[in-house]
């Protein structure tokens, strides 16, 4: 076989593994790289305007494919600059390979004591080690194949997440032979197969929990759409009929008017879903690491009367529990509905409790919006709008939500998700300005297809440039920018334990915005400006059908309440605790309060 440039290797080794589109920022140190990948027919560059939005567009991908996300981005500051990302894809466990362009190896610091050498030259190996499943450097061609091989395999096995792959400049462009390559071995790991088996004893225990419960729950986590097992869980829920709640990742596995669904759980999540947690007798979870936005930092009080049942791939999280756990099941999420779908015709799971059921119904019917807040005259409710966007969007639609307070919350406080549809943010992260770059990423992954993008108009300015790479594709993407003049979420929080003193919050605390019709005109984006509720439904329904871009401004009052939320006492010494996730604020009146609960309250 003839010889080729090594970098021409490279992407027609990611396109055999499905990539279709790679992002990132052209430099001095990748430009072999994304020129290979422009000339290769199944691969097509994305140029972003800054490798931040590279690396979250190509998380955005792999989320929405299912697959694999890649970035390419060069030496020195393209690197540092698409860390944000890659800890997205870190925390929320997403495969994406990222491959950073590198100084020429003798100009690197590789095994030297001195902090640079070659022209923006920096270990960037060291640096994302901690935040990667595996990072290397390229230090001889031949190893090409061995390592790219190696990466992937450890991105997309056991619980999934990033990789990094540095390559020095001088070899992108070296001759080498294809088939005198070195190939990786994944038995060389002599890792054991994790999550390869669930043990008898283990499902008979998890059959004997669940046939004991009155007041079944499951908790299904993004581990579930990971191990690619929606369909297993859709198929364990029907056959069960127990009813379940999601993590915000995993918002979309069933449809939110799946009569079983009692919504998403956490600090600022559903009260329905936390009263459904807080009061059941049996928890089984599901991919989920069962975290503190989750949990909330209560522990003692998470599903204090329940058994809770633990299904997670990683080891390390089973060990560390915060949360009292009763049986630990370390398991891929696919096998172990598989094992449990299984054993459904041998042994009869769940009875029915009419109690319970009843009692989960009137739980879920906290989570719809409020229809005398549509009644408000001026300015936008967010609730409403995700409410009235909930009806309007299509079966193919994917919502991209960015991960700052206004923008975050909302979403996935009142939205209800169709089946066929998806709904992504970086959970883990929560990173400000996420939402933009990432819409371009999903909108790619899903066909060019509508896209929605949910931003606060403070987490806007973050990403802001990525409105130009979206006018230069024309991508599809509705942007919905919530202007409550500043970082609404910090606001609560300061009139909270600062008596609402509105430092770096606002434009009189040092915080100032731009007119973003302004602003999307002068990319070339058509902007919308919704101010009310009467003109809501029309403008909302003239942007949705729109081609391409559009940029749609809602206003909402700079003192709109972020509703329901974990609240918080003061203690007698002046300190505060958190409330149980059953006692959201607003409070519930003592009596309806009462009344939603079975297991004994804590004082309030």
């Amino acid at each position: 076989m003839a010889k080729i440039k090594l970098s021409d290797y490279v992407v027609d080794f990611l396109a055999k593994e499905g990539v279709g589109h790679i992002f990132g920022v052209t430099g001095g140190a990748v430009v072999h790289l994304f020129d290979s990948a422009d000339r290769n027919s199944k691969t097509m560059p994305v140029f972003t305007h800054h490798e931040q939005a590279a690396a979250l567009a190509a998380e955005a991908y792999a989320r929405v494919n299912n697959q694999l996300g890649a970035a390419f981005v060069t030496t020195g500051p393209g690197g540092t600059n698409a860390i944000t990302g890659l800890c997205a894809a870190w925390l929320d466990s997403v495969p994406c390979i990222f491959i950073s362009g590198q100084a020429r190896i003798e100009h690197t610091t590789h095994n030297k004591p001195i902090r640079q050498l070659g022209s923006q030259q920096i270990d960037i190996v060291s640096l994302v080690k901690p935040l990667t499943k595996y990072a290397v450097m390229i230090q001889d061609p031949g190893m090409i194949k061995y390592e790219l091989q190696k990466a992937l395999y450890i991105a997309q096995s056991g619980r999934p997440g990033p990789v990094w792959v540095d390559i020095p400049l001088n070899f992108q462009w070296a001759m080498i032979e294809p088939n005198k390559l070195k190939s990786f071995n994944p038995a060389s790991l002599k890792q054991k197969d994790a999550g390869k088996t669930v043990s008898e004893e283990q499902l008979k225990q998890c059959r004997r929990f669940i046939a004991a419960s009155k007041r079944p729950l499951v908790l299904a986590g993004y581990g579930v759409r990971l191990a690619g097992a929606a369909q297993e869980f859709k198929e364990f829920i029907k056959k069960t009929k127990i009813p379940f709640v999601s993590t915000w990742n995993a918002s979309d596995i069933l449809p939110t008017e799946e009569p079983l669904y009692m919504g998403r759980l956490g600090i600022s999540g559903q009260r329905g879903a936390n009263l459904a947690v807080q009061n059941c007798d049996l928890l089984l979870s599901i991919g989920s690491h069962l975290s503190i936005p989750l949990t909330g930092t209560n522990y003692a009080a998470f599903a204090r009367d329940a058994k809770i049942i633990m299904v997670d791939i990683d080891p390390v999280e089973i060990a560390k529990r915060t949360v009292r756990v009763d049986l630990s099941i370390r398991s891929d999420a696919k096998l172990f509905l598989n094992k449990v779908l299984s054993g459904l015709n041998k042994n009869k799971l769940q009875k029915s409790d009419k109690f319970w059921a009843g009692k989960c119904s009137a739980y879920k019917k906290y989570n719809a919006v409020p229809r005398e807040w549509g009644r408000q005259k001026k300015f936008v409710n967010p609730y409403v709008l995700m409410d009235v966007l909930s009806d309007e969007l299509g079966a193919h639609d994917v919502i991209c939500v960015d991960g700052g307070g206004t923008g975050l919350y909302m979403p996935f406080q009142g939205m209800r998700i169709k089946q066929g549809q998806r709904i992504i943010t970086s959970a883990g992260i929560g990173a400000m300005g996420s939402g933009l770059p990432e819409s371009i990423g999903a909108c790619f992954a899903n066909n060019r297809k509508r896209t929605i993008c949910i931003v606060g108009d403070g987490s806007m300015q973050f990403n802001i440039h990525e409105l130009q790479t979206i006018a230069h594709h024309r991508l599809p993407v509705k942007i919905f920018v919530f202007n409550n003049d500043g970082y609404l979420a910090i606001r609560h929080t300061q009139d909270g334990f600062f008596s609402s003193r509105y430092v770096g919050s606002g434009k009189k605390g040092g915080v100032s915005l731009p007119d973003f019709k302004k602003v999307s005109r002068a990319y070339g984006i058509k902007a919308v400006r919704i101010s009310n509720h009467g003109e809501l439904v029309k403008k909302l329904c003239h942007v949705l059908k729109g081609k391409g871009p559009v940029l749609c401004e809602i206003m909402i009052s700079k003192d709109q309440q972020l509703i329901p939320r974990m609240g918080f006492r003061q203690r007698e010494d002046g300190s505060y605790a958190a409330r149980p996730l059953e006692d959201m604020e607003p409070l519930l009146s003592q009596n309806e309060f009462m009344s939603n609960m079975i297991v004994k309250p804590i004082s309030r």
